[in-house]
């Protein structure tokens, strides 16, 4: 069981030192995708929580009008 261990070690080190470049290479580049794609996606949440946001408040004021308007008594006028 060690040896399988070691064996894989040095397999491993050997896979670095030869392929080392590529594979760095690969990762920077397939990282930095990653990070454009979700860059991307985060913006879209964002602007769709804005526009969520927007909908929301505009309809808790219409709301909170409409409850004033309903309880607010209105103006008599007296004339004397």
């Amino acid at each position: 069981m060690l040896s399988r261990f070691v064996l894989g070690a040095i397999a491993g080190g050997i896979a670095v030192y030869v392929w080392g470049d590529e594979i760095r290479r690969f990762a920077n580049t397939r990282s930095r995708t990653a990070r454009l794609v979700a860059a991307d996606t985060l913006k879209a949440v964002q602007s769709t929580a804005e526009e969520m946001f927007d909908s929301a408040k505009d309809q808790v004021t219409a709301t909170l009008q409409s409850g004033q308007d309903a309880i607010r008594p209105t103006r008599v006028n007296r004339e004397r």
